[in-house]
């Protein structure tokens, strides 16, 4: 053996001679004791202390011999059963390893790796993601993730790394190690290629299940005199054949109305293609006016059995209903997708569907203990006329009901006057803090004009109530956390306000509505339509009739709109940076001074914007504080709620908001302008798709 410490003549030799110093040193200190304190002759204690060091210093030798020849032997033999190890890894153990040090580096591999890598040379210092492309932060992290293993024997807390090599694919397992104070890693691969393609293939023929239906056929029997069932039929085949060429199954399982089951993979190709099945079935058109047939499909992947599924697609199915039609809603692990809904949408309701409506919500409100009724933050005219017609609803009823609201914004100010000098609203409008109290076992709340919880004038109520209803015309953008025990949502009403007085009209007898809520309930339709100029069905107007009849007055309703004179200096803002995009599209921007009606003003001038020839859709952005607040508006050729909706926003298919935050105005418009750019882009690649 070469090595110093393991040879007896290297520090095994030191470590005696150091004890044959330390016993002659004993020897002669013994030696002066007795010759200075004892009658012995200095010849006499010199041999006996000479002999007793010479026998002791043997003694010493022979049994410091012996332990190194065990040493040496031991030595040896490990050495061996070492080298026969290392050479049984690198020559024989058919699964691949490489160990690498801190920097990635290859020190040594097997040949298994090398047949795995598909390389005959050496790579010794060679870099680990050249090979694999592995990157060593997950090399760091799956090492961590041994050592909290190693700690808690838990196999959950593990993290697998799966590399590719030779069209191979491998798991690859990390050994922290340490040597001579230095770290490396012990990287052992593990074919996992066959049980890769088994998932893969799994996963592909995973059933989706899919609910189809002609979303649109009662409003067109409306218009439309001729029999409309040849073109149903034409629907009909257009998506037996579209489930022929994904290898589906469909089902009609009611007059117009599919069942679908396709593969996962197959579901994968009609999602890149955007569901280009929409824009085939819009081709189809009935009558003189060439009315387009559309179709709403909700689809789910989720859940761990069909029934679950099922369930789910039927859930996707309502919300793209919701969203106003000729869509598709798909459900799966990541979230929620949408596609298509570049049509705008007719009204659909009925006097039978409000009337059912109206019985199943005078039935929640008789049972309740107390109803609160609350709209949006920053309420408009619309959420404050829809809380105060269910409010007159629960009076007429003997419910005692409260209304959440700020009363301090002007909108509120400006039309509740009246309204407020009732003895029987003297106690009705409250804050979220009363409100909150108010709340018992037996409380329904009624949330309206609004879908989205978040935004509520006090969302903790929300949070705590046991019972819900949702009246709402806003486009549905996610599920409910908790779905409420009445959900009435319909994007085709130009208002919540419009909804309510529907309801009001089925159930209150006559001469029971006073005026003073009618004229609040017209403020709301009116605002909404833009004083009937916008998004008017023939449901608008009868419900504007309604409401003139318990003796509302548009005159007095149109008071409620007078702006003040800072509201005027803020629209006036929007007119100094203004540009055209796309050249039909108008945006514009100003940095805002009153929120309480820079958000109005900014809406107002997107309004204006559209008055401009050749301008298809206006968008205003205003900067209050921290927030970008963005309001669209269209004439109906552009969906402007699928453009701000790719930023977070949301709202009608001609009217929408959005809002940003930490941004600047430069780098708000940007954004804007890229949701624009991706908004005509699909529509592009859907029509390239066709052709």
């Amino acid at each position: 053996m070469s090595n110093k410490k393991n040879s007896f003549f290297g520090t095994s030799e030191e470590s005696l001679s150091g004890i044959y110093i330390v016993l002659a040193v004993i020897a002669i200190v013994v030696h002066v004791i007795i010759c200075t304190y004892s009658n012995v002759s200095a010849i006499s204690s010199g041999i006996a202390i000479l002999s007793a060091y010479a026998i002791l210093c043997g003694m010493f030798f022979l049994i410091m011999r012996r332990r190194l020849r065990i040493y040496r032997f031991e030595n040896n033999e490990s050495d061996k059963q070492n080298n026969g190890v290392i050479y049984a890894f690198k020559n024989y153990l058919k699964i691949p390893y490489a160990v690498i040090n801190e920097n990635g580096k290859i020190i040594t591999t097997n040949l298994s790796f090398k047949r795995a890598a598909g390389i005959k040379d050496t790579f010794f210092n060679s870099d680990i993601t050249s090979l694999c492309n592995i990157s060593l932060q997950d090399i760091f992290n799956a090492s961590e993730d041994a050592d909290a293993q190693a700690e808690t024997q838990s196999d959950a807390e593990m993290s697998t790394i799966v590399v590719s090599m030779r069209k191979r694919r491998y798991s690859v397992d990390c050994h922290p190690i340490s040597a001579k104070g230095k770290a490396f890693y012990m990287l052992v691969f593990n074919d996992i290629t066959e049980l890769c393609d088994v998932k893969e293939k799994y996963n592909n023929e995973i059933p989706a299940v899919a609910y189809i239906i002609l979303d649109n056929l009662d409003e067109i029997a409306q218009y439309v005199k001729e029999s409309y069932q040849a073109e149903a039929t034409q629907v009909e085949k257009i998506l037996k054949e579209w489930a022929l060429s994904a290898g589906a199954m469909i089902r009609e399982y009611d007059r117009n109305k599919y069942i679908l089951f396709m593969s996962n993979e197959s579901l994968g190709k009609c999602v890149r293609g955007k569901f280009e099945i929409l824009d085939s079935i819009r081709e189809v058109r009935i009558g003189d006016d060439n009315m387009p047939i559309t179709v709403s499909i909700g689809i789910a992947t989720t859940g761990d059995t069909l029934a679950a599924r099922e369930k789910d697609a039927l859930a996707a199915l309502d919300m793209a209903l919701q969203r106003g039609g000729d869509q598709a809603v798909l459900k799966n692990e990541t979230g929620i997708s949408f596609f298509g809904g570049r049509t705008k949408s007719q009204q659909k309701r009925s006097k039978g569907h409000s009337r059912v409506i109206a019985a199943c919500l005078c039935s929640m409100i008789s049972g309740a203990s107390n109803v609160i009724v609350m709209g949006h933050s920053n309420p408009d005219f619309d959420s404050i006329g829809a809380c105060v017609g269910i409010a007159a609803l629960s009076m007429h009823l003997g419910v005692d009901v409260k209304i959440v609201v700020n009363t301090g914004t002007d909108n509120f100010k400006a039309c509740t006057g009246k309204l407020c000098e009732l003895p029987e609203y003297s106690n009705v409008f409250v804050d979220g803090v009363v409100g909150l109290g108010e709340i018992s076992f037996g409380t329904l709340l009624v949330v309206v004009d609004a879908n989205n919880f978040k935004i509520l004038e006090a969302p903790e109520i929300a949070a705590n109530a046991f019972k819900t209803a949702v009246i709402d015309h806003h486009i549905k953008k996610e599920e409910f956390e908790h779905d409420p025990q009445l959900s009435y949502i319909d994007t085709t009403a130009s208002s919540a306000s419009e909804l309510v007085s529907e309801i009001l009209e089925q159930s209150l007898p006559t001469d029971t509505l006073r005026k003073e809520e009618a004229n609040v309930l017209m403020a709301g339709i009116m605002v909404d339509t833009k004083n009937f100029t916008r998004t008017v069905g023939t449901r608008t107007f009868a419900a504007a009739l309604y409401l003139r009849s318990a003796g509302a007055s548009p005159e007095y309703a149109r008071t409620f709109f007078e702006e003040a004179f800072e509201d005027y200096k803020s629209e006036a803002r929007f007119g100094n940076n203004s540009e055209l995009y796309r050249e039909h599209i108008a945006i514009t921007s100003s940095v805002g001074e009153d929120p309480s009606s820079d958000r109005i003003a900014a809406a107002k001038a997107a309004d204006h914007l559209l008055a401009i020839r050749n301008v298809n859709a206006a968008f205003a952005l205003v900067k209050i504080g921290q927030l970008i607040h963005i309001s669209g508006r269209s004439d109906g050729s552009i969906n402007v709620q699928l453009i701000l909706e790719k930023i977070g926003g949301g709202g009608h298919f001609d009217m929408a908001g959005a809002a940003l935050s930490d941004k600047d105005l430069d780098e708000a418009s940007i954004i804007l302008k890229a949701a624009i750019d991706e908004y005509f882009n699909d529509i592009t690649s859907v029509s390239k798709q066709k052709d």
